[in-house]
């Protein structure tokens, strides 16, 4: 039998919100129609650049571009709902779709101490809160499980699938960058500038961020980008932009068949002329 998972006690998270909103979260579902072929081959105003490291990029072919979808930051504070958990494949994996909610890693260790045939987690979300995606992080690497992008991942959530195993993505997939939210405009006066002030020396999660997504591959450039795109918009990488920046990780098909570069630049460009 194996051996038994720990069980873990998410602390208490903050009220800093670092997910997309549900609006932000359609408007990414239908980025991903729109911009599932955008690496070079339509710049647009608003793109942040990541060039390529080695070789430089012909004159014929530009350099690939991260698509920068804006936001407006939020008057409220943002609640995220917690996601919803289902085991597939006769318990062997286990879909995750919605917010990483203030739940989220103590209910994700329960599940995966209940079942412990989960090797996989298929997961959909637009990131929440830190600490508890942190948490959820060091529950992934324990577990020594894959995580597979379907759809989209985000904010926080980047942190799960950068902690995993192995790191697996649709074709279709793209991952979604940007600053950490601390929503102090959220709040306020005198509590929206207390929070400004506290957040100066909030590093603990931007130097736990920073390193899971260094262990996963992540190159100064997109660190980078990371960095400097505001927490109201997200940078969106396609498979191929990331494996052109050195992220470690592999495109498989819905049955889990490991499909190579041509490939999926091939069911991007199809993608591309339907819509």
């Amino acid at each position: 039998m194996p051996p038994r998972r720990p069980r873990t006690a998410t602390p208490s998270a903050p009220r800093n919100g670092g997910g997309l909103t549900l609006a932000r979260l359609a408007l990414a579902a239908v980025a991903l129609l729109v911009l599932a072929w955008f690496i070079g081959k339509r710049p647009a105003t608003g793109d942040a650049p990541v060039t390529r490291a080695d070789p430089p990029a012909p004159a014929a072919a530009p350099a690939p571009q991260a698509r920068l979808i804006r936001g407006e930051k939020s008057t409220t504070l943002a609640d995220i709902g917690e996601a919803r958990m289902t085991l597939q494949d006769q318990g062997t994996a286990l879909r995750v779709e919605g917010g990483v909610g203030r739940n989220f890693a103590s209910d994700l260790g329960a599940l995966l101490d209940a079942a412990p045939s989960v090797r996989r987690i298929d997961i959909t979300s637009g990131g929440g809160y830190a600490v508890t995606g942190l948490e959820a992080a060091r529950i992934v690497r324990r577990n020594n499980l894959t995580v597979r992008v379907r759809g989209y991942c985000a904010s926080i959530c980047v942190a799960l699938w950068a902690a995993a195993a192995q790191r697996q993505m649709e074709p279709d997939a793209v991952i979604g960058l940007h600053q950490r939210n601390a929503q102090c405009d959220a709040l306020p006066s005198p509590d929206r500038e207390e929070c400004h002030y506290q957040d100066q020396f909030a590093t603990e999660h931007d130097s736990s961020y920073r390193a899971w997504l260094q262990a996963a591959g992540f190159n100064q450039r997109l660190l980078d980008l990371q960095a400097r795109t505001a927490s109201e918009d997200i940078a969106v990488l396609t498979a191929p932009l990331l494996w052109d920046n050195g992220v470690d990780f592999s495109v498989v098909d819905r049955d889990g068949t490991r499909l190579g570069r041509a490939e999926v630049e091939r069911l991007l460009h199809a993608a591309a002329a339907r819509h």
